[in-house]
């Protein structure tokens, strides 16, 4: 179907954009502090740390506090940096609150490189660490590069952490001063990052069915995901078969949500948006109607559905008629895709019809003639369908008007302003060329 994935499905984004252009994926991602309390540690509160019995020396634990209390982001990474680099005998559960600490402030500070690498550190200490896994879910999508040496190994670590992430989730009970309401509220959104991740692990791997399941998880508890939900479209769209319908409806909902949030991909999903919808549909005619439903909706109504590309009516013009059949998927407009499928399977190819001269020039070989030829006699006057090349003796004799049968070989097609085809090796029936040569005798002769 499609030749290569779009840039959206591979979505390698620098990492500055973690801060800036998915910014709405961030929002309201941490739990609640009643929440923590009963499940995985995301960071150490201070009434834990001063519970804890494993501080080494009272003066490591003062370099604790200071770190924990300082409210200068700058200087509390600094004072977090200085007290691993001096206690390096900590216990691992004084290291893991001190990363805790570093991720979180790094988040607050946008500094995503550092922050990424923090979460590293932090898991290699404290594996079930909810926040850090869902850090590393939340950037992988932003900074994961399909060139690289090991990206194999990369989706694999994604993968593990996304799941490892929505298992722990999973344990956590609801603390009793929380409604259930509270408590979804706040599983949400951690829960759509680990699925938005497994899908996007999925698409990387041409698992385009296989990643549907989890970007459908993750929209259903963050319907205003712009790139879970161009994911989800791209997925529909590579699945085999293809499920168009899905497809282009949540790729019309990541361009709403994309031009609302007024990101720095809003072009880029358009364009994706625009090109799919091209080569299925034939044209732009009705997109604009889909984009108005899905800005308003989610997800799609039970009835949703985009004509697909029909070939023309027949109107009862055999030659016509043909002519529409082979050729009317390269006249499809914002798709070069579809003409770049079709046509190897026309070229070289022998085609015979018959229709009226429009013109005759010279062409560029000696002895040669283009004659233009519409296959409607009502238009001969003003357009064509065909541009044969023709060597044949008496072929300039005819004239605007008159009818041909011809053949010859399909060699090239011109799209703008209007569409032809282009054959080769070109022979008009002697008939109809005896037939202008008479009729030329009885007109003034045209200068050659």
């Amino acid at each position: 179907m499609m030749k290569k994935i779009s840039s959206f499905l591979a979505l390698s984004l620098t990492i500055g954009l973690v801060t800036a252009a998915a910014a709405q994926r961030r929002a309201n991602l941490n739990l609640s502090t009643a929440l923590l309390a009963a499940g995985p540690t995301l960071y150490a509160s201070p009434a834990a740390a001063a519970q804890a019995s494993v501080w080494k020396s009272q003066d490591e634990y003062n370099a604790y506090m200071a770190m924990h209390n300082e409210k200068d982001n700058q200087k509390k990474i600094a004072l977090a940096e200085a007290f691993l680099a001096k206690y390096t005998d900590a216990a691992p559960q004084v290291k893991g609150y001190v990363y805790a600490e570093m991720l979180q402030t790094l988040q607050q500070l946008g500094d995503s490189t550092k922050a990424i690498a923090t979460a590293k550190d932090l898991l290699k200490i404290d594996p079930n660490n909810l926040e850090g896994l869902r850090y590393l879910s939340f950037t992988f999508p932003f900074t994961f590069k399909p060139t690289d040496a090991d990206a194999a190994d990369q989706l694999s670590q994604a993968e593990t952490n996304a799941k490892h992430g929505l298992d722990l989730l999973g344990k956590i009970p609801k603390p009793a001063n929380m409604s259930d309401e509270q408590f979804q509220q706040a599983i949400k959104p951690v829960r759509a990052t680990f699925n938005s991740t497994i899908g996007f692990v999925a698409l990387q791997r041409k698992d385009y069915a296989g990643a549907v399941p989890s970007l459908k998880s993750a929209l259903e508890d963050n319907p205003n995901d712009l790139y879970a939900s161009n994911w989800l479209g791209t997925a529909h769209l590579y699945s085999s078969p293809p499920d168009y319908n899905n497809g282009l409806w949540y790729l019309a909902r990541a361009d709403a949500l994309a031009k609302s949030s007024k990101g720095a991909d809003e072009s880029q999903i358009n364009k994706y948006l625009s090109e799919r919808y091209a080569c299925y549909h034939g044209s732009d005619d009705g997109l604009d109607a889909v984009k108005n439903q899905a800005a308003a909706s989610a997800a799609p109504p039970a009835d949703f559905q985009v004509a697909a590309l029909q070939a023309p009516a027949p109107t009862g013009n055999p030659n016509v008629d043909n002519f529409n059949k082979l050729t009317y998927r390269l006249k499809v407009q914002g798709c070069p895709e579809i003409p770049q499928q079709i046509w190897p399977q026309l070229k070289g190819q022998p085609l015979g019809l018959g229709g009226y001269v429009n013109s005759v020039d010279k062409g560029s070989e000696p002895n040669t003639y283009l004659v233009k030829i519409s296959l409607d006699q009502s238009k001969a006057g003003s357009s064509y369908d065909i541009v044969l090349q023709d060597s044949q003796p008496k072929v300039d004799d005819l004239a605007e008007g008159d009818p041909v049968r011809f053949q010859g070989t399909i060699d090239s097609y011109t799209g703008a302003p209007t569409f032809s085809l282009t054959l080769t090796n070109g022979k008009i029936n002697q008939d109809d060329i005896d037939a202008a040569t008479a009729k030329a005798k009885t007109r003034p002769r045209r200068r050659k």
